[in-house]
């Protein structure tokens, strides 16, 4: 037997860029005057904001399955359906509360949350930030042929238009906290399903499974 996966579609060699708005509206009038380099790094950043953003969607999974063991309604997959159209801020609430109706909210619960409001809001700022490239420092025209440029990427948050610097190994970390978030919650979850009341309608998940 072979498998043979087919997401590898795309028979195109052309590099893809992610553009900002005044990219868009640049081209719009004259695409020569283009950076393409620095469109090339804004793609490299965006990919890895991906990556952050897709990590701590696995996160909102497990979120969920706790509420689920806590809540354990009529119908699990109702419920969770329901759940789905909630933002994970007012799900991290509910799973505050519900360990707290259960008696469960110690000093780790404590800590675990907090991890995950961390992770969660620094998952926004990344997903609704806009990015772009500025000089360090300002540098008179007259000297400009003679000294060095250095340059950063910066995020601008959509809400308060605080700026910050971020580079690529800033966003390396922030993927590496999502991922110890998501290893302290399954270690969490280990005694939670020996504490928690058990369910008798919640059957299991991905990742919580109350004990025999």
């Amino acid at each position: 037997m072979t498998v043979r996966s087919v997401l590898f579609d795309d028979d195109s060699d052309e590099d893809i860029y992610v553009f900002s708005g005044a990219d868009l509206l640049t081209s719009h009038y004259d695409t020569a005057d283009l950076d393409w380099s620095e469109l090339a790094e804004r793609s490299l950043i965006d990919e890895r904001r991906g990556l952050m953003i897709t990590q701590v969607a696995v996160l909102e999974d497990l979120v969920d399955e706790f509420i689920l063991y806590l809540q354990d309604a009529d119908d699990p997959e109702h419920h969770r359906a329901q759940l789905s159209q909630k933002t994970l801020g007012p799900r991290l609430d509910m799973l505050e509360s519900g360990l707290r109706g259960a008696g469960l909210l110690d000093q780790e619960a404590v800590e675990r949350l907090a991890e995950l409001r961390a992770v969660v809001g620094r998952r926004n700022r990344l997903a609704h930030g806009t990015v772009h490239c500025r000089p360090t420092t300002v540098i008179p025209i007259k000297d400009l042929g003679h000294r060095d440029l250095e340059l950063e990427w910066v995020l601008v948050d959509r809400r308060s238009g605080e700026t910050e610097r971020i580079s690529m190994a800033a966003l390396r970390q922030d993927v590496t906290e999502a991922i110890a978030a998501l290893l302290s919650m399954l270690a969490f979850g280990e005694v939670f399903v020996q504490r928690a009341p058990a369910p008798t309608n919640f059957a299991g998940g991905v990742y919580l499974v109350a004990p025999a």
